[in-house]
């Protein structure tokens, strides 16, 4: 273990030693994942890949907030004028201008709040675990991980208007967890139980990915934490991966 100003960081065989960073506010996630821990991790666990959901998704919740702020602003307006010419109710003329701030207010707090939720929720794949992170606020969180001796198998497919639309994907892997607590093959007993990394640009791609660490993982136990990382397409490639890297397990 070595302690780098301040921090506590275990490289991989490959890593430069470099400062550890907020896994949780980190902007957008790069190779290699050695600056990267999460809560919870493990001494000599090693992150394959991290990431979170495609960008296009915070810019349409961002547009969702600033549509829901104009028409905030745009209804109050409507009611005020409403009023002063069938009623005869005179406004204060400060209204408006309390209106429009509140309006730019709501539009403020909601585009930071989209942006801190889509910030802080993330997928870990380690050579342990698929583990993801989920706010439900800027501040509340909860972790769900799925350890790989308890996958069954893997899926990737497109559902929903916003994936066709932005043309995202959901990989998933079902879990061998049973109403009894203990693994079995008998499909009455099985709760159902999926992992899923939702409305990301490669899933196909990563279940592939998975499907072999899977193999390693009961195959090749000894090689676990030299197995090659995953870098979503348009990265890098495998051959270019492997050539750079060759210490890498693949």
């Amino acid at each position: 273990m070595i302690k780098v100003q301040g921090s506590f960081c275990y490289p991989s065989p490959h890593a430069t030693i470099l400062l550890m960073r907020d896994i949780f506010t980190t902007k957008e996630f790069k190779f290699p994942y050695d600056e990267y821990r999460f809560p919870g991790q493990a001494s000599d666990e090693v992150i394959l890949f991290v990431g979170r959901e495609n960008i296009a998704i915070l810019w349409w919740h961002r547009t969702l907030v600033a549509v829901v702020s104009i028409l905030l602003f745009g209804t109050i307006a409507w009611v005020s004028g409403l009023l002063q010419r069938e009623f005869g109710i005179k406004i204060p003329a400060i209204i408006p201008t309390i209106t429009f701030f509140a309006a730019v207010g709501v539009g403020i707090f909601g585009w930071w709040w989209a942006s801190a939720l889509w910030r802080k929720s993330i997928g870990v794949i380690t050579n342990r675990r698929l583990t993801k992170f989920i706010f439900t606020t800027p501040f509340n969180r909860h972790n769900f991980s799925l350890p790989l001796d308890m996958v069954v198998d893997t899926g990737a497919y497109r559902k929903g208007f916003k994936q066709a639309i932005f043309r995202l994907e959901t990989f998933t892997a079902r879990s061998s967890a049973s109403s009894s607590g203990r693994s079995t093959d008998n499909p009455e007993r099985v709760n159902k139980k999926y992992f899923y990394l939702e409305n990301i640009k490669m899933a196909e791609d990563l279940q592939h990915y998975v499907n072999k660490l899977l193999y390693a993982f009961r195959h090749h136990q000894e090689h676990l934490t030299t197995f090659r990382p995953f870098i979503p397409h348009g990265t890098g490639n495998r051959e270019t991966l492997m050539n750079k890297y060759p210490d890498y397990w693949s």
